[in-house]
């Protein structure tokens, strides 16, 4: 049975929770392949006339329990802290030269810490009321300690807003094409409002990517709820029969060669068994095009 489609209602929803992309946090792990996720957040951003926040969360080895006082002592810590700030203002500063005259010019601010990524990014996302977190994608099997792994999957449980992945060598060009792979279950007017925002300033063509027969929604009612409700002409449709969601998905991608693909993530979903797993590992590690997740 089809989901009745209320216009007005999710047009409120739209305008009440809507607001304008202000802050990009970039998580870096310094490295020259996370440079280049850097890099494409900094295009991202002038064209969303948007800041950035260059964040390195750092990790000290040579730290013992103390078993009478329960004391962590940090050798190293201040050089450590120091030395990754430095990096980033390196970094900051090598962003800066990239900037294309005529364009808005993105504020670039620097952060770091110690300690857990997942909880640190949650707690910065809050504090700085991040709209949107970039993050490296690697186009092989090695895994780096702060961006990948669990790390990455703590991430994605931990913070509320959405995450763009750049894979490595992935260079910033239009977002002429969007695939928005999506369940049909609701209408996700939160997350449909972030990426109509980031289409209409690229005028992309998105296309909805429905797989399965099964759907409460159908495909040319979401697609009628984007064209009315959000007032954003350029989306189609298209349905794939199936239920290996990643397979498909990708067998579509390699035809399709879209400039961003973009999935909404909720917990306990086919969505959260595609992100954790090999498959999505395979997906961050092989595609060259950016992956955004949508929250729900």
């Amino acid at each position: 049975m089809d989901i009745i489609l209320n216009m007005d209602a999710l047009q409120q929803f739209y305008i009440l929770n809507h607001s304008k992309m202000k802050t990009i946090l970039v998580l870096t792990d310094l490295s020259k392949k996370a440079e280049n996720a850097s890099l494409y957040a900094l295009k991202l951003a002038e064209n969303l006339r948007a800041n950035i926040i260059l964040y390195h969360c750092f990790k000290v080895f040579r730290s013992v329990v103390l078993p009478e006082t329960g004391m962590w002592p940090m050798d190293g810590y201040e050089d450590i802290k120091n030395e990754s700030l430095v990096e980033l203002k390196k970094l900051g500063d090598r962003l800066a030269k990239h900037h294309q005259h005529g364009n808005f010019k993105p504020m670039i601010q620097i952060c770091n810490d110690m300690g857990d990524l997942g909880s640190n990014v949650h707690q910065l996302a809050e504090e700085k009321n991040i709209d949107l977190i970039v993050m490296g994608a690697k186009s092989d099997d090695i895994v780096s300690h702060i961006l990948y792994g669990s790390e990455t999957n703590a991430v994605l449980e931990e913070v509320k807003c959405p995450i763009l992945f750049i894979p490595d060598q992935c260079s910033f060009i239009n977002l002429k094409t969007i695939v928005f792979s999506v369940d049909l279950k609701k209408y996700y007017p939160k997350a449909v409002g972030f990426l109509i925002d980031i289409a209409r300033i690229h005028q992309s063509q998105i296309i909805t990517l429905h797989i399965g027969t099964n759907s409460d929604i159908n495909p040319s009612q979401f697609v009628n709820m984007i064209q009315n409700v959000f007032e954003y002409t350029h989306v189609a449709s298209k349905q794939i029969p199936g239920e290996d969601v990643g397979e498909k998905l990708e067998e579509f991608l390699l035809l399709a060669h879209p400039d961003l693909t973009v999935m909404v993530h909720h917990q306990r979903s086919i969505f959260g068994e595609f992100i954790p797993g090999s498959n999505s590992k395979k997906m961050l590690y092989r595609h060259k095009t950016p992956l955004l997740i949508l929250r729900d």
